[in-house]
This record gives C-alpha cells, sequence and structure tokens, in this order.
C-alpha cells in the first residue's frame, strides 16, 4: 500500500517545481530620484543633444517619450497585459493521505494502514474561457485608459504650448508698453525745463512708467507659469525646452464647426465615452463568466487503501458533483446584472453631458471671436491713433501731459485687452477641443499623423500582446 501513496506524493513533489521563486527589488529611492532628475534633464536620452527650439512637434515627442501620465498609465496596461497574457487553468487535483488504525480482536497484523486518494475537478460550462475573456478585457479597459489620458495629455499640452506662445508674446508687448511710458517721463522732464509741464505731471508719468514695469512682472510670471505646465506635461525641466518657436500659433483661427459636425466627433474620440464603452464591454463579458459560474464543476478521483489486518488492497473510482439547488451563483449574477445597468445609464448620462458641454463651449467661442476681432480691429487702431495724436500735440505745446498720458495709458490697455481678448479666444478654442476629444485645427508644425489615434481604432484586444502596439508606446525619436 505504500506504493499506492507514492503516486500521489510523487505528484505533488513534482508540481513544486513550476512554481515560482520569490526575488526581492526593494525600491532605493535616492537611485529612484537620480534617474528622474537626470532623465528631466534629457542626459539618459539617446543620440544628440535633443535641446533646442520648442515647436509643437518636438513637445509632442517630449510628450510621448517622457511624459509621467503616459508612463503610470503603460505600466497599469503592463499589468493588466501580464495577467490577460496566462490562460486560466483547470483547478488544481488533491490529494489525500493517511493513516488507518485497526482495533479488534480480530487485528492480528498490520494494525496501521496506509490509504491515500487523488481527486480532479472538470467544468462542466465554458468558465474558464469566460474568465480568459474578462482578463483580456480587462486589459483592453487598460490599453483604452492608456489612449485617453494620451489624447487627454496631448490637448492639455496644446493649452499650455498655447499660454507659453501668448505670454511670450504678452512679454513684448509689456516691454513696448514700459518703452512707452518711460519714453514719457522723460519727455515731461523736459516739457518741464522748457517751462511747459509740472513738478505734478513728470511725477504722475513716471508712475504710470513704474507700472508698466509692474506689468512685464506679470508677463514672466506668465511666461514662468506656462513653462511649468509644460515640463510637468513632457516630464523633463524647463530648462531644456527651449525658447519658443516663431510663428508658433497662427495668425488666424479655424472657421467655427458646425454644432452638428461637433457632434458626430463625440462617439469617437470623447475620453469619458471611451472609458464607460470599454468598461461596459468589460461588464458583458463579466455577466458571462458569472452566470457559468451556474453550473457546478465534474469531481472524479481514484482512491487506493488497504483492510486493516488484511493482505488485501481495494481501489476505488468516484464521481460527484454539486447539485445547485441552493447556490446558484444568484448574487454574482445580480451585480453583474445590475452594473452592466449602471455603465448603459453612465453612458447615457455621459452623452447629454458631452453634448451640452460641446453646445456651450462653441457659443461661448462664437461670442468671444467677435469681441477679438472688435479689440484687435478697432479698438486697437483707434487707441494707436490717438497716442499718435498725443506725441504730437505733447512736442508742439498743444496738450498737456495729463491728456497724453491718458492716451497713453489708453494705448496700452487696448494693446492688452486685444492680446487678453486673443487668448480668451485660443483658450476657448482648447475648451472646445477638450469638450469634443479631439484637436479641430493644426498648429504650426504639427503632423496629424503623431496625434493621438482614437480609442476604437487602435489595436482592439491587442492579441500580440505587446505593449509596442499598445497608444502612447515609446518610440525613438
Amino acid at each position: 500500500m505504500l506504493r499506492s501513496c507514492g503516486i500521489p506524493i510523487a505528484l505533488f513533489s513534482l508540481s513544486l517545481w513550476g512554481c515560482t521563486s520569490y526575488e526581492e527589488k526593494p525600491l532605493r529611492v535616492d537611485d529612484v530620484m537620480e534617474h528622474v532628475r537626470r532623465a528631466r534633464l534629457l542626459e539618459e536620452s539617446p543620440g544628440p543633444d535633443p535641446r533646442g527650439t520648442l515647436t509643437f512637434a518636438r513637445a509632442a515627442l517630449l510628450l510621448r517619450e517622457h511624459g509621467p501620465a503616459l508612463a503610470e498609465a503603460r505600466a497599469e496596461y503592463l499589468t493588466a497585459l501580464a495577467l490577460a497574457g496566462v490562460d486560466t487553468p483547470l483547478s488544481n487535483p488533491g490529494i489525500e493521505i493517511g493513516p488507518a488504525f485497526g482495533f479488534g480482536p480480530e487485528v492480528l497484523t498490520r494494525h496501521v494502514q496506509p490509504y491515500g486518494s487523488l481527486s480532479f475537478a472538470i467544468p462542466l460550462s465554458a468558465r474558464l474561457s469566460r474568465q480568459d475573456d474578462v482578463n483580456r478585457l480587462a486589459a483592453e479597459v487598460a490599453r483604452v485608459e492608456l489612449a485617453v489620458r494620451h489624447r487627454e495629455a496631448y490637448l492639455a499640452l496644446r493649452r499650455a504650448f498655447i499660454r507659453q506662445a501668448l505670454a511670450v508674446r504678452r512679454l513684448v508687448v509689456a516691454e513696448e508698453a514700459g518703452k512707452l511710458a518711460r519714453d514719457g517721463a522723460e519727455l515731461g522732464k523736459r516739457l518741464v525745463d522748457a517751462g511747459l509741464g509740472t513738478a505734478l505731471d513728470v511725477a504722475q508719468l513716471e508712475l504710470e512708467a513704474a507700472r508698466a514695469e509692474g506689468a512685464g512682472f506679470d508677463a514672466r510670471l506668465a511666461q514662468a507659469e506656462a513653462t511649468g505646465d509644460l515640463a510637468r506635461l513632457t516630464g523633463v525641466s524647463g530648462v531644456v525646452l527651449g525658447g519658443i518657436a516663431e510663428g508658433a500659433l497662427p495668425d488666424s483661427v479655424s472657421p467655427l464647426p458646425a454644432t452638428d459636425d461637433l457632434a458626430a466627433f463625440l462617439v469617437a474620440n470623447h475620453p469619458t465615452l471611451a472609458r464607460l464603452r470599454s468598461r461596459y464591454d468589460e461588464a458583458e463579458t463579466q455577466l458571462r463568466l458569472e452566470i457559468s459560474k451556474q453550473y457546478p464543476d465534474l469531481r472524479f478521483g481514484l482512491s487506493g487503501d488497504s483492510e486493516v489486518g488484511e493482505a488485501k488492497y481495494v481501489v476505488g473510482l468516484t464521481l460527484g458533483i454539486d447539485i445547485p439547488i441552493f447556490d446558484r451563483n444568484q448574487q454574482g449574477v445580480a451585480l453583474a446584472l445590475e452594473r452592466r445597468e449602471e455603465l448603459r445609464t453612465k453612458y447615457e448620462a455621459a452623452c447629454g453631458e458631452a453634448l451640452a458641454r460641446v453646445e456651450l463651449a462653441r457659443a461661448r467661442l462664437e461670442i468671444l471671436m467677435g469681441s477679438w476681432e472688435l479689440r484687435k480691429g478697432k479698438v486697437l487702431t483707434l487707441a494707436r491713433s490717438q497716442l499718435d495724436l498725443a506725441k504730437k500735440g505733447l512736442e508742439a505745446g498743444a496738450i498737456d501731459a495729463v491728456q497724453a498720458l491718458v492716451a497713453e495709458r489708453s494705448y496700452r490697455e487696448a494693446a492688452l485687452e486685444s492680446l487678453e481678448a486673443e487668448q480668451a479666444v485660443r483658450e476657448s478654442w482648447t475648451d472646445l477641443e477638450e469638450a469634443v476629444g479631439r484637436p479641430l485645427y493644426e498648429l504650426p508644425g504639427e503632423d496629424p499623423a503623431d496625434r493621438p489615434a482614437e480609442p476604437a481604432k487602435e489595436n482592439k484586444n491587442n492579441e500580440s500582446g505587446r505593449l509596442d502596439d499598445a497608444p502612447g508606446a515609446t518610440r525613438e525619436a
């Protein structure tokens, strides 16, 4: 009978050879910080120094290569992909061994005899394949999340890049206004020396010059904040981004699309809708799995023992199944059913919210575009003409310094209003793009082929199991 127990023991010992051993990999925080510091300075990038003038195409490449949000999403996708790449195994066979004790006057020899059994379970439903489907759909959800985060980061990058370009332009306007104010203060001093002005006039002009200098600090602060946003999104330090390229923004914006055309973009491009669609597919697969769990596994086994006190061996075959009278996985099925309906309701609500947001963003953009046209055209032209007339009148002694100061202040305010109106329009364009889920016009140097693809058009289910097939995967510059 020892031989009958030896078979289960041998199988148990053999199974241990296939187990994975533990390998320690501690988180060395100092090394991680040093690696991140060098990576942000592009010291670990292969090839020539990638520093240079900042174009949007270069910023988009840095986002794809070094963006922290994409790195996190890739790691999550790899985790889900690792599970999806391993088929759900059959249930492990069960082994039972133990001694049998004999008592009584009829037991003359062999008071202790060993016995053992080996049992297996075979699913009667498609539970294992359904679990594989759930794991693959979980990887698909992670892939869609990676695609969506890339798209969201790309749109956020457009916003930060536009802010950076406008901050540079605002600094130029502030410096021009500061020069006008300083020139006015110097002219006021000369008029006082000539007996055509007062010390109070000079004091007012110098105050305006100081205020104009303060506006320059505001412009530099806006530029620093925009650079910080670009550095955060791209994952590199602001010191290596470089100065913004000339002509970074188009001179004029694109024609405003119709509301119906914008609504047509939503299904394929809106991030929230893409997330909910992938989770709905996952819920469908989870429901099929829970339904398959209603059917029990078929169990069969082999047992062997011997009669205590006798030289006789007994081999038995067993066949069994649980009768699903009470537990038919009612809770799992009910939860999966309601989860599917919950996601359907959320998708419908998200569609309504997305349409409302698109309508509001478009209406707001239409108004702001009209405001920008007025300020950069009529208002700024009139303010410039008034300033030129005031300069000539002040030099000729026809007006006093206060009147010249009013004209200069009006022009400076008109120039800033025009720039702020342009910023409001370009920001509102980005708001509309984020409401739709895709860019609506091209920035200079932007390659539409480098834009994040629509999540639905990516390699669905990623059957190759390679990260390179996923959106946002690292590529060589």
